[in-house]
């Protein structure tokens, strides 16, 4: 029997999956919530299932320390140096929706991390809801070659062509000088 079969599901509770799908966070990072007693959840026979109040109530930490001081700022040395590929893209009309539900995907199941980057940012700005940038930061040092960023970055893109429009797409690369 699969899960759409025709077996009333049990009203007010989630599936691990279903909790880790609306937090956007992985399926084990759920059963880390419920180790640490963060979200409460209910064994039946081999599954956990977790009431659907509590995931809806759930609020995630942020994660790691807070700076107690702003960093200052630093140049890179030569062999250190930092390169950045910056893209912007237009968001397919009506296809705002299906990239978010693509990025958690990304996120979640920890696809398309461009090996020897340092940084990765996708942005949406405020005043131009239908374009996002991406920005990745690579260190020279440990980055592969341009055939290699090439392939990883058309495999991206692949990915996102049914929501990004790849031919009007704008791309920059440079090297930073100054850095936090």
């Amino acid at each position: 029997m699969g899960e759409n079969d025709d077996i009333p599901k049990l009203v007010g509770y989630l599936s691990v999956k279903e909790a880790a799908a609306l937090l956007n966070v992985t399926d084990k990072m759920v059963y880390f919530y419920v180790e640490n007693k963060r979200l409460q959840a209910v064994r039946v026979s081999n599954m956990l299932l977790i009431p659907r109040e509590e995931v809806e109530q759930f609020q995630q930490r942020s994660v790691g320390r807070p700076r107690t001081k702003t960093p200052s700022w630093h140049s890179s040395t030569k062999d250190n140096a930092l390169l950045v590929t910056s893209i912007t893209a237009n968001v397919q009309a009506g296809k705002q929706g299906a990239l978010d539900k693509k990025l958690a995907k990304i996120r979640r199941e920890g696809l398309h991390n461009f090996p020897g980057t340092v940084a990765r940012y996708m942005i949406r700005f405020e005043g131009s809801p239908d374009q996002i940038e991406i920005l990745l930061i690579w260190k020279t040092g440990i980055m592969p070659d341009q055939e290699s960023r090439e392939q990883h970055l058309q495999t991206f893109q692949e990915e996102l062509s049914d929501v990004l429009d790849w031919e009007t797409a704008q791309y920059h690369q440079g090297t930073v000088f100054m850095h936090a």
